[in-house]
């Protein structure tokens, strides 16, 4: 079983993934070992990091990040993670196109992240999703936008927020602190025969 307890121990860059929205975004689209994903916008890696736990062994997660500092972050985390088989972190820009086809899952974690649908949809097998991962829900309206005029189906935007809880013997609450707003996810799914 991967350890979650490596993410502690990983360099950070730019900012990360979280638990909260990965899991999201795994158990959404029904990742399972085996699978092929594009994760673009690497980042620190972790995204690709916990895509790649989960469709390993035999899977694959091809790691688009352009800028070059985070880059070679991504490229030493993936590495600490023990996940260099599974994950190929490459020095490439997204917006460029994507050189895999036949992929289940697409991430986009970018600014303009709606300007690479049209590569995801090609990438994209049958029934394959694409994931956005967008900060303001302007930049959520967008690729929504973009993703239904290109012939995605199902578009769902959605936002994760954990909020832990005290229980003490004289009653409970909600913390007053928590890991509220960190991103929309918005889900669009290509349509076909899978």
């Amino acid at each position: 079983m991967f350890s979650s307890e490596i993410f502690s121990r990983l360099e950070r860059g730019a900012q990360v993934v979280l638990r909260k929205d990965a899991a999201a975004i795994i158990g959404f689209t029904g990742l399972q070992a085996g699978d092929r994903v594009v994760d673009a916008g690497a980042g620190s890696g972790f995204l690709s990091i916990s895509l790649g736990s989960v469709v390993a062994p035999t899977g694959k997660v091809f790691s688009y990040e352009w800028k070059d500092d985070f880059f070679e972050i991504a490229r030493k985390n993936v590495s600490r993670a023990g996940l260099e088989k599974v994950v190929e972190v490459k020095y490439e820009d997204v917006l460029e196109g994507i050189a895999e086809k036949d992929i289940d899952l697409v991430t986009l974690d970018l600014a303009n992240s709606d300007k690479a649908l049209a590569h995801a949809f090609a990438a994209l097998k049958p029934k394959g999703y694409c994931v956005g991962i967008l900060p303001n829900v302007e930049q959520a309206k967008r690729f929504t936008l973009e993703a239904e005029k290109l012939g995605f189906a199902s578009c769902l935007t959605t936002e994760i927020i954990e909020r832990r809880w005290l229980v003490r013997e004289e009653g409970c609450r909600p913390e007053t602190t928590g890991v509220l707003h960190t991103a929309f996810l918005t889900f669009a799914r290509k349509p076909g025969q899978a």
